[in-house]
């Protein structure tokens, strides 16, 4: 076997909960080739060695844990990680009674510092099958790893079973656990480390949950060896002192601070959704993703009232100024960014009004699924429910997208207070639109499956069919994943990413108007992707940015670092493993990833392109606000061309010649 490349372990970690069997495998230089990291080469063993048609929620699901290629290096922004796994949540509805859902490909990513606890615990990931007989801990120790039973974890939030964990193994050790969202097998619930970073989509959370596996405890260290190790270092330490640069630049704070009134402006001269990598650089470092929030709503990026509201004119800018970086700027403690970052974009907040003294910053998402798409106008609320979500483990986009659902069956009469009743709230109450009393309440009702919450917690396809009564017309997902905080009618290619990515409704995979945004085609040496605007020649170039992406993921980026100007990147590729990659490399290992990605929703019948003509394509339009009079009419012709692209077919089934090209049809012919 060749020697395996600088920057790998060599080793993946295999444990059956079923059976108790832990054990070491080493792969094949090729697969590293082909798949790189992160979840290339989670999908390549999940698919090579899980049966089709598992249960998502049984014991033969295999969740993996994968860091990317770079990821426990130096190299700036490769501290994530993807978590992989069967999804509960998307895929086709096989049955409704008792339901079933056929469960599609599912990945989630995340950054602090476990993923690159893996790398230097000496493994290139971690797999995990079957199902302990009792709750349990991974603990993967100096000398040892052993599955221990821990029955007194049951019921503890994520900081509580990090406490303990920190005491028992090693204040130094490295966790990713679920809340009771995961242990309760909620399809809307994910995976958390530090204490609030959570790998949230796909409704993972649930599968680690359904292998009563409640953590995952890393205390071993050891060193990563790499090709040039002073080259990595250079160039390194000069790309993040030109970045500090950028967010230092008197000129850029000015330009940062009045961004609201900069993007007023924008939308008044109807130049779309623009910005350059100095702006990017400095809001991202001050004031994290919520920097965001005024500036969306203003364009008319922030989905308003379940998509029936429209912008700054439903939800005013005084509203959304609260809800954004510049206002919790005062309640900041620290800045934090994951392993090897230099732009430190996370924040650790302290909020007497909320009665907490040390929780994690709200992300964009959660601001805007907690306010401008439930018409909340109550910021203290907003960042107790971020906490508690992140306690417990549950997906905040879709755990806002249930609550906007609610409040609709509500206005329609489908849902009375009748509905809300129970034991911890015997004389129920009545979910409004701008009222906020009831989000504590109703989420927690969702956390514990009391009451109506059970209905709830399996994100808003599984309540609408289970309520009924014309809620399914207003219950907005894609193949069961509700999109993120992303409006597709100011940016419509990003209807590509909802609708046709393999882990649909994901608003970080193939919109290539998302991504240029942030002058993405400075980034690898000015490579740059086409812009044009027929809709056949735009899909096509979302697909060619998809491969570009799915690749950035495998080497474990932040997709932030494609708003930050040219990064060294083949360098340090290169420095790292000693590989002369080229782009055209570099773009058909990305090719590889999602056609296999792709291949498994159709090994497993979870394909489902809907192209619901319903509000969220503007049908009916709006008829004020920043999206007035807008309608998506060319999602196919987006989507064909996207499909043509990747060398799929009109379905976006990947075609046998595509297979074969990309040495996937073997693979694919073990596993039919």
């Amino acid at each position: 076997m060749d020697s395996i490349p600088k920057g790998y372990n060599g080793k993946i970690l295999w444990i059956d909960l079923s059976t108790t069997d832990i054990k070491d495998e080493t792969l094949e230089k090729k697969v590293y080739r082909q798949y790189l990291g992160g979840y290339g080469l989670g999908a390549y063993i999940i698919y090579s060695r899980m049966k089709p048609k598992v249960d998502a929620l049984g014991p033969d699901n295999i969740i993996g844990f994968c860091p990317g290629l770079l990821t426990g290096n130096p190299a700036p922004f490769t501290g994530r990680f993807m978590v992989c796994a069967k999804s509960p949540l998307t895929g086709r509805v096989e049955k409704h009674q008792p339901l079933r859902i056929s469960g599609g490909w599912g990945d989630a990513n995340s950054g602090g510092f476990f993923g690159a606890a893996i790398k230097r615990a000496g493994y290139d990931g971690i797999f995990i099958t079957g199902k302990s007989k009792k709750p349990c801990v991974i603990s993967i120790e100096k000398d040892a790893t052993e599955i221990v039973l821990t029955d007194e974890l049951v019921g503890k939030s994520v900081s509580e079973t990090e406490t303990h964990l920190k005491m028992k193994f090693g204040r130094s050790s490295q966790i990713a656990s679920i809340g009771v969202a995961g242990e309760k097998l909620s399809r809307i619930s994910g995976i958390v480390t530090d204490k609030g970073r959570i790998a949230a989509r796909s409704g993972l959370g649930a599968v680690m949950g359904s292998k009563n596996l409640k953590a995952i405890c890393i205390s071993r260290k050891k060193s990563l060896s790499v090709h040039n190790k002073d080259t990595l270092t250079q160039l390194s330490r000069s790309y993040t002192q030109e970045l500090k640069e950028r967010y230092s630049s008197p000129s850029t704070e000015l330009l940062a601070r009045n961004a609201p009134q900069i993007a007023f402006i924008m939308r008044w001269l109807k130049q779309g959704v623009k910005s350059n990598v100095n702006l990017h650089a400095k809001t991202l470092h001050k004031w994290g993703t919520s920097y965001a929030t005024g500036i969306s709503s203003e364009l008319g990026d922030l989905p308003i009232k379940n998509y029936l509201g429209a912008g700054y004119t439903d939800w005013p800018q005084t509203i959304a100024e609260k809800f954004s970086g510049q206002y919790l700027l005062r309640y900041k403690k620290r800045s934090y960014g994951c392993f090897s970052c230099p732009l430190q974009c996370g924040a650790i907040l302290e909020v007497p009004e909320a009665g907490l003294e040390e929780i994690h910053r709200p992300e964009y998402e959660t601001l805007g699924a907690f306010g401008g798409l439930i018409l909340n106008d109550d910021i203290t609320k907003t960042i107790r429910v971020n906490h508690l979500l992140n306690e417990a483990g549950m997906d905040t986009i879709s755990a806002g997208a249930v609550l906007a659902f609610v409040l609709e069956c509500v206005e329609k009469g489908i849902l009375t207070k009748e509905d809300f009743v129970s034991a911890s709230y015997p004389d129920g109450f009545l979910p409004t639109w701008g009222n906020p009393d009831y989000i504590i309440p109703l989420i927690t009702m969702m956390i514990h499956r009391e009451g109506i919450g059970d209905t709830l917690a399996d994100g808003v396809r599984v309540a609408s069919l289970k309520i009924q009564k014309g809620s399914e017309g207003f219950a907005f997902h894609f193949a069961g994943q509700e999109p993120g905080m992303h409006d597709a009618r100011l940016v419509p290619a990003l209807m590509i990413a909802y609708e046709a990515d393999p882990t649909p409704g994901r608003h970080t995979t193939a919109c290539l108007d998302y991504f240029e945004q942030g002058e993405i085609n400075k980034f690898l040496h000015n490579y740059t992707f086409s812009n044009s605007t027929d809709p056949i020649e735009k899909g096509k170039a979302n697909g060619q940015f998809a491969k570009f992406l799915q690749t950035i993921n495998a080497l474990g980026f932040c997709e932030f670092a494609l708003w930050m100007g040219e990064y060294p990147l083949l360098e340090i590729i290169h420095a790292v493993t000693g590989w002369e990659l080229n782009i055209d490399e570099f773009l058909e290992i990305g090719w590889r990833i999602q056609t296999l990605r792709q291949q498994f929703n159709v090994r497993e019948a979870a394909l489902e392109i809907a192209f619901n003509k319903n509000r969220l394509y503007g049908n009916p339009p709006l008829q004020n606000g920043p999206l007035s009079g807008k309608t998506l009419n060319n999602v196919q012709e987006l989507v064909a061309g996207y499909f043509e692209h990747l060398g799929w077919d009109s379905e976006g089934k990947p075609l046998p010649e595509t297979l074969e090209a990309l040495g996937l049809n073997i693979i694919s012919e073990n596993n039919e």
